[in-house]
Parts: C-alpha cells; structure tokens; sequence
C-alpha cells in the first residue's frame, strides 16, 4: 500500500527573518516620529500652562490677595498659594476662589511642579533680588517689597529630547520665551530663576531685562515662544 505524503505547510526561517526585519524597518520609521510627536506636544501643553499661571500671578496681584507690607502694593504669589492648597502668607486665609487648579499646586519634596514630561519651578526674590523658590517653608526669607515687582518661571523637560527639547521661561513681563539650545533635563540639570535674562546674574530675578532673540544669564539662545 502506497502512503501518501502531505506538505507541511508553514514559514521557513528564512521567511520569518525577512518579516522580522521588515517590522523593525518600519518600527525605526515610526518610534521617532512618535516621540517627536509627543514631545511637541507636551511643549504646547507646556506653554499653555505657562500662560495660565502667568494670568494668575497678575490676577493675585491685582486683586490684592497678599500684602504683608500692609502698603496696599500687592505680592506676587506661589503656585500653592493661588491654587488655594495653603493659605496666603502672613494669613491664615485659603484664597477662594483659587485662581488655579488644584493640581498646580501640588509641588514634589524640591518645590517642583511635574506636568506632561514637563518640570516647572516658580522663584520669588529675597532681598538682594536672588529668586528663591516658592514655597511656604522659604517664606520668610523671600522679601515682600521685592516680591512686589518681580517672579520668574521656569519649565523645562523631564528627559531632554524625549519628553520635549525646549525649556521655557516667563516673569512679570508676561512674554514666554524659549530655548533649544540647552540641556536642562531631570532633577540633574535645573534652569537658574534668572537664566533668560541680561544684565543680572542667572541668579536674579530683579533687574535687567529679557534676552528675547540673544544669549540669556544662562548663555544659551532665547526666542519668543510661539
């Protein structure tokens, strides 16, 4: 009796290094541009948020909300102060209703704020016109008459070139200006309160005056950010 043999049907190794180097060819194309992606967008979600506390530095101090000076020329405000998380300094009081969301307020051991691959740190000026970071335990040495005039802002990226490439800057002045051409990243290479500055030490946050389209404090390149 004559016994029929079938085919084994199935990949050859062959076949399926040709299918694995295939998906790797295309997943090289399109890891990058799915970073890239996300970096821009957290870049634009770092901007907007940049904004909103920028607007709620100017409303805090419009409407007065601390003055411990008691010279009716209101201070600018800490992250936890206008998001109502801790009263005012020099008060007891919260403010209602807060002029920012809860979770702007909600800073790390450092005084940090972490948002979409983003760290954000706001300084407020002691009296030599040093920024200090703005927390309540830093309160004290922060000086009121200083902290009348001035704050900076700063946010840059978690992982440089991955969670975003631009680190970003913002005061009183209210205009946003960014850097590509830094390497702030982490908790390891922070920006200094003044480094999007001229005519101060990186240090400083009273004086000089913006370095929009020149070197900053910090030597790097600052443009207006879009």
């Amino acid at each position: 009796m004559q016994q029929t043999r079938t085919r084994e049907s199935g990949f050859t190794l062959i076949e399926l290094m040709v299918v694995v180097a295939i998906i790797a060819l295309f997943a090289s194309m399109a890891v990058p541009n799915l970073m890239s992606s996300r970096a821009t967008a957290n870049e634009s979600a770092t901007v907007a948020t940049l904004r909103t506390i920028s607007s709620a530095e100017f409303r805090f101090k419009v409407m007065l909300a601390k003055d411990r000076t008691a010279s009716a020329t209101a201070e600018f405000g800490s992250l936890r102060e206008m998001a109502g998380v801790e009263p005012i300094a020099g008060t007891s009081e919260v403010l209602r209703p807060a002029l920012l969301s809860s979770s702007l307020g909600q800073l790390d051991a450092n005084g940090r704020l972490m948002r979409q691959g983003y760290y954000y740190a706001l300084y407020l000026p002691d009296a030599s016109g040093q920024g200090v970071i703005a927390t309540a335990a830093n309160m004290p040495t922060i000086d009121p008459r200083m902290a009348q005039s001035a704050y900076s802002l700063v946010a840059w990226p978690s992982a440089n070139g991955n969670s975003g490439r631009a680190a970003f800057f913002v005061n009183q002045r209210g205009d946003i200006l960014k850097t590509t051409t830094s390497n702030y990243s982490g908790a390891g290479s922070v920006p200094q309160p003044g480094c999007a500055l001229v005519g101060v030490p990186p240090t400083h946050i009273v004086g000089g005056s913006l370095a929009s389209g020149a070197a900053g404090a910090d030597g790097n390149l600052w443009v207006p950010a879009q």
